[in-house]
């Protein structure tokens, strides 16, 4: 597939938040399979159009995971708040996504819609970073908190401040919905999928 942008110039709100997503601005419940009139495991996956911050990044067949900020936390995350699984199936406009696959009510604030593709590289770039951006593989992401990986450190249009996660070899080692940053100022996400 090549390199992919998501969101062009992005700006960081000082909270965490995932790299590659966007947060659910709507409560939005997906209707049950009509034959069963259940969405238990091997039910039929229904369709719901969803309310999102931006749709800019995403594209028909992605796969997203949808779920509170708590819920992408490796390893901590409780069996029941484990983040729901779905597939883009339409994008409708800047704010509106069509996902098939959900199987959970989820409420109109406090949840993520995150992009959940597998990536050989991630490539950040700071445009004008104002406070040091800490870039975690949690959502707990913050300065001490142990899922830090790198930084975006202080800088304007500085591209020495280039973060870039390569693959080893061939592989897509990376799950995009790792990929969490708390900071302030703006700066520019990219992936290549092979």
């Amino acid at each position: 597939m090549g390199v992919r942008p998501f969101g062009g110039v992005t700006t960081l709100a000082g909270t965490a938040q995932p790299i590659f997503g966007s947060a659910l601005t709507a409560a939005v419940t997906p209707p049950p399979d009509p034959y069963s009139n259940n969405l238990t495991p091997g039910s039929n996956e229904t369709q719901v159009s969803i309310t999102v911050a931006s749709t800019i990044g995403f594209l028909p067949g992605d796969r997203v995971t949808v779920g509170l900020a708590a819920a992408f936390n490796p390893g901590l995350v409780a069996a029941g708040s484990i983040p729901d699984q779905g597939t883009v199936k339409k994008i409708t406009d800047g704010t509106h996504m069509v996902v098939q696959g959900l199987k959970q009510h989820h409420a109109a604030t406090g949840e993520w819609v995150v992009l959940n593709e597998d990536a050989g590289n991630v490539h950040l770039t700071p445009v004008a970073i104002t406070a040091i951006a800490y870039i975690g593989v949690a959502s707990t992401v913050a300065a001490g908190d142990p899922s830090v990986i790198d930084i975006l450190a202080i800088t304007s249009g500085d591209p020495a401040g280039v973060v870039d996660f390569e693959s080893i070899g061939m592989s897509q080692p990376y799950q995009l919905s790792q990929f969490w940053i708390i900071g302030t100022g703006t700066y520019i996400p990219r992936f290549t999928q092979i």
